[in-house]
C-alpha cells in the first residue's frame, strides 16, 4: 500500500505517469511543467491567510508588485514574509500569485502581467535564449534539493552507476530542468554520457517517482520533497545532488524580472529582495517557529516538512558561488545541444540585490 503522502499528492492531481521519449527543445520545455512544480502545494487555507496577510499591505503607498511563484519549497522564505507582514513593515504592497508550472509563471512575466517571479533558473535561460532578450535574474530563490536517486538493489553509488555504463541501466530524468542537469552532470564529470544507458525523458517528476518505485527505471532525478518521499517508499538511495554537479551552493529556482522594470523600479525590486533576506534570516535562526508558521500553509506533515525545507532551502541572494554554478549549469546545457554559448552573464543582473 502506498504511504499517506503518496495519496496526498496524488489527491492533490500531481501524479502523472505518462512517459515521453521524444527530444524536447527549449520550445517543448516552455510549454511543459518541470521540476520543483511538484514539490509541494499550497492549501486553500493558505489563499485566506495570505490574504488577510495582505490587507495589513493595502495602506502601503505606491506601485503594486506583482510577483509569480510555484507551489514548491523554494519559496519558502516568500509565504514566510507575507504570513508575518514583513512586507507591509518595508512599506510594500505584494500581490503573490500561485502558478502551477514554470511556463505559465514566465508566459505571465513575459506577457507584462507580473514584475518579478520565482522559478527554475533554466527556464529563463531558455525562454532568454528563445527571443525574450528583456529577462533578467536579479537574485536567489531557493538552494539546492536536486537529487539522484537509484531503486534498491540498482547501484548503491555514483561509481556502480558509471560502472553500468552501456549495460542498459534505465535512467529517467526531464528535459532542459535543473533535474536534468543533475543526471547529465554526473555523467559528464565521469566521462559518460545518455548514449551509454537506456534514458527515458518524462514531462513530470512524479511520474518519474512512481516509475522509480514499480521498476520501470533504476534511477532517475527528483526534487525534494518527493525526492525523500521516493527514497522512504522504495528504499531507495540518494546518489548525488546538485551541490555536487554546479555547488557548492547550487541555486535552482531564482528571481526573474525584465530589464524595463529594473530601469524604472529598481529600488522596489532592491527592498523586496531586502524583506527576502530578512525573512531567510529569520528561517534559519528559529526554523522551528518558521514550521509552525509554514506549515498550515503548505498542508503537508509537519516532518516532511521539515525534511523538505532542510534539502531545499532558503537562498534570497545569489553570491559568487551561486553565480559560478549557474554559469557551470549552462555549460552542461550546452553540451546537451540547448546552447551554443554561455549566456548566464547575460542574464545575470545582481545590481540591485542589497547589501
Amino acid at each position: 500500500m502506498k504511504s499517506d503522502l503518496f495519496n496526498w499528492f496524488r489527491s492533490h492531481d500531481l501524479i502523472n505517469n505518462k512517459t515521453d521519449e521524444t527530444d524536447h527543445g527549449r520550445r517543448d520545455f516552455l510549454r511543459t511543467g518541470c521540476s520543483c512544480c511538484a514539490t509541494l502545494a499550497l492549501t486553500p487555507a493558505a489563499g485566506v491567510m495570505l490574504a488577510a496577510a495582505g490587507r495589513a499591505e493595502a495602506a502601503a503607498t505606491g506601485t503594486t508588485l506583482k510577483v509569480g511563484h510555484l507551489p514548491a519549497g523554494c519559496v519558502s522564505h516568500v509565504l514566510l514574509a507575507k504570513k508575518r507582514g514583513m512586507f507591509a513593515k518595508a512599506g510594500l504592497k505584494v500581490d503573490l500569485v500561485q502558478f502551477n508550472g514554470p511556463a505559465d509563471n514566465i508566459r505571465a512575466l513575459v506577457a507584462g502581467e507580473l514584475q518579478m517571479m520565482h522559478n527554475p533558473w533554466t527556464t529563463t535561460m531558455a525562454a532568454y535564449a528563445e527571443g525574450s532578450k528583456d529577462l533578467r535574474i536579479i537574485g536567489g530563490s531557493g538552494l539546492a534539493g536536486i537529487e539522484l536517486v537509484a531503486r534498491k538493489g540498482s547501484v548503491a553509488n555514483v561509481n556502480e552507476f558509471i560502472g553500468k555504463a552501456g549495460k542498459k541501466l534505465r535512467v529517467g530524468t526531464l528535459r532542459l530542468d535543473t533535474l536534468e542537469l543533475v543526471a547529465h552532470g554526473v555523467m559528464s564529470q565521469n566521462g559518460v554520457s545518455y548514449d551509454d544507458y537506456d534514458m527515458t525523458f518524462f514531462p513530470s517528476m512524479v511520474g518519474m517517482g512512481e516509475a522509480l518505485i514499480n521498476g520501470s527505471v533504476d534511477v532517475c532525478t527528483l526534487a525534494q520533497p518527493y525526492a525523500e518521499m521516493v527514497v522512504k517508499e522504495s528504499g531507495g538511495i540518494y546518489l548525488a545532488d546538485s551541490n555536487d554537479v554546479w555547488g557548492p551552493e547550487a541555486p535552482d529556482c531564482v528571481i526573474t524580472s525584465t530589464e524595463g522594470f529594473m530601469k524604472s523600479e529598481g529600488a522596489m525590486a532592491t527592498d523586496y529582495m531586502a524583506v527576502l533576506k530578512a525573512s531567510a534570516e529569520s528561517f534559519y535562526n528559529d526554523f522551528d517557529a518558521a514550521l509552525d508558521d509554514l506549515q498550515p500553509l503548505y498542508g503537508v506533515p509537519r516532518e516532511i516538512l521539515a525534511i523538505a525545507l532542510k534539502r531545499q532551502s532558503p537562498d534570497p541572494l545569489l553570491n559568487a558561488a551561486g553565480v559560478s554554478g549557474i554559469r557551470k549549469g549552462v555549460k552542461y546545457l550546452i553540451e546537451l545541444g540547448y546552447f551554443k554559448t554561455n549566456i548566464a552573464d547575460e542574464v545575470l543582473s545582481l545590481g540591485h540585490q542589497p547589501v
